[in-house]
This record gives structure tokens, sequence and C-alpha cells, in this order.
């Protein structure tokens, strides 16, 4: 899948910082593959499309030191401390064929199996072991480039994560399971011998160059003080992670195979005047241009389906179609 595999050894457990470095990597080092291991301490990532305050408990957040903070790909809020393990691949998009999630999973089942740990890609984005998942995945592609990250649960605290997640019912139609502690595993103990997170990265490290060429790349100062300044501008600022959201006259939500949809609409003399658009379906495209186009559009399913003719549907709302879209709206 790749010529070379240049590795970052991203020793930070700030996620201000180490969501910026995937952007900056995504953004400015074209033509060139990476993978980078790293850790958050004590933190609930959200995705691009969700909104906080619907997401997080965050009043549990404040008393208990967990940050905050929003990722640029989609799917749904997952909480990180220093026992979970994330995994970034930013590559080249291939125009040709493209890249689904299972190419970029393939390796990391393959490094757990390594490990005698009997791992399969499941659903829409999740890495289960016997059914728990273990690890949930999401994308984002910019400027012909993809970012594929995901987290690897080595020790899931899962009364914290249960506690800081507000998990919504709709996630649990048809599965069997009806709360978070339930749903998810623990990797040190699906694996025979006892390990360290320490070893276990290394263990991934390993697994990961069995069949690939690596290089150790490092970070410039000058590219460190391009990551810590979009970190700083962009990442810790609450007005990227808390999004104001204008009072709406309309909100609707349903859910799909492709994911939890959250529609927001003011609407003024039978046209929309104003557009959001949360959830955890699975987008590699930022959702704004999908807003400004129904923004302005006749509220009728037929002034809907015209604002969306043209738009790449399936990069913003991942497996939701524009069918859905307007039956979520008018059903």
């Amino acid at each position: 899948m790749y010529k070379k595999l240049y590795r970052i050894h991203n020793k930070s457990t700030n996620p201000f910082y180490n969501l910026a470095l995937e952007e900056y990597i995504l953004t400015t080092k074209k033509n060139m593959s990476f993978l980078i291991l790293w850790q958050n301490n004590n933190t609930v990532v959200i995705g691009n499309n969700q909104n906080a305050w619907e997401e997080v408990n965050l009043d549990f957040a404040r008393k208990n030191g967990i940050s905050v903070v929003r990722r640029i790909t989609g799917g749904g809020a997952v909480y990180h401390d220093m026992n979970n393990v994330n995994f970034s691949f930013i590559t080249e998009l291939d125009e040709s064929g493209g890249f689904t999630i299972n190419d970029f999973v393939r390796p990391v089942t393959a490094a757990l199996s390594d490990m005698g740990v009997p791992a399969v890609a499941d659903g829409r984005n999740d890495i289960t072991v016997n059914g728990l998942k273990v690890s949930g995945n999401a994308q984002r592609i910019s400027g012909g480039r993809i970012l594929h990250h995901g987290t690897l649960l080595f020790k899931a605290d899962a009364q914290k994560m249960s506690s800081v997640l507000r998990v919504r019912p709709e996630k649990f139609v048809s599965k069997s399971t009806k709360s978070v502690k339930s749903r998810v595993g623990s990797i040190s103990e699906l694996i025979d011998k006892k390990m360290t997170v320490s070893e276990f990265i290394a263990a991934l490290e390993n697994s990961f160059s069995k069949d690939t060429p690596t290089e150790l790349y490092e970070l410039t100062p000058d590219d460190i003080a391009e990551v810590e300044r979009l970190a700083a501008e962009k990442y810790s600022r609450p007005e990227w992670t808390f999004r104001a959201v204008q009072p709406m006259d309309i909100k609707c939500s349903a859910k799909y195979d492709g994911g939890i949809i959250d529609i927001m609409l003011k609407v003024e003399n039978d046209r929309v005047a104003a557009c959001r658009i949360f959830g955890d379906f699975m987008s590699v495209d930022d959702p704004s241009a999908l807003e400004e186009a129904v923004a302005g559009a006749e509220f009728s399913p037929e002034g809907i389906r015209a604002a969306l003719s043209g738009l790449p549907l399936n990069n913003i709302l991942g497996g939701i179609t524009g069918e859905q879209f307007i039956e979520c709206i008018f059903k």
C-alpha cells in the first residue's frame, strides 16, 4: 500500500498539539506517507460534525480535568487517556480507486493478529474482538491527501468513558447491549502475555514495518513552531470546539445505516435562511458546503433536492444519502 512510511515519534500528550500535528502533516508534507503513534492524556475528542454540548458531560469533564477538543474527521466522540494508543496514517489519495477504511484498518488488525488478538473490521468504522469494540476509525480528505486515524483501547477506563460521554439512545437500536461499558473491550486483557502500553506501541511499530519500508522523520524546529501555532490558534480555542449555533426554528434528527444526523434550520418566508448539520456520520469533507447550499433554498423537498444537486454528498455525509437528508427534514 505504501512505498515507504515515515514514522514520527510524537511524545506529546497534549491533545491540541497532537491534532494540530495531524493537520499540519496532512496539508503540508506532500508526496510522502506518514505513520504517527500517539497518546492524549485525559481527553474527549469529538467528531468534526458533532455538537459538544450534546455529546459530552461537560460538568464531569471539568471536575475531572478532562480536556475537550474537536478533530477534523467525522464520526463520534471518543475518550483518550494514557492507556489508549492512537494511530494516524497520512498519505496521497489514489484518485483512480480511492481508499476505503478497510485499506487502513487491515494493517492494524494484522498487527493485533501478530499479538494473538483475533481482531476484525466491523460495521462502519470499528475494530472488534469477539464482538467487543477495541478501536474506532475516521478519515479526512484534503488537497489530494487523506488522513486516516483511529483509537486502540489498550486498557479502557470504561467507568470514566461512560461517565464523560453522552451516548444517544439511537446508538443502541438493534444492538443487544445497552451501555458503553458493556460494548468496549481492553486489548491488554486479550493478549496472552503481560504487556505494558509502551511494549504494545513497540509491537505495533514492528508489525507495521514488517512489510513496508519505514524511516524515522524528525520534525524540524520550523515544523514544531507551525504545529504549536496551529494548536494555539485553532485547536485550543473554544470557538473551534464549542461552535456557537444561532437559534433555529426547526431541529430534526434521524438514524440511518450511515450514522446519526441532526439538521437545524432557520426558515423565513418559506426559504431556508440558515442551516447547521451535526452528527456522527463518517464524512471526509467538511459539511460547510452543504450548509451553504441549503441556506437560501426553497423550504420544500424539491427546493432542498435542487440545492443538493452536484454536491459530493458521499464525502460530506458518508453513508447518508441525499434522499435520507430530505426525509429527515420532511418526514
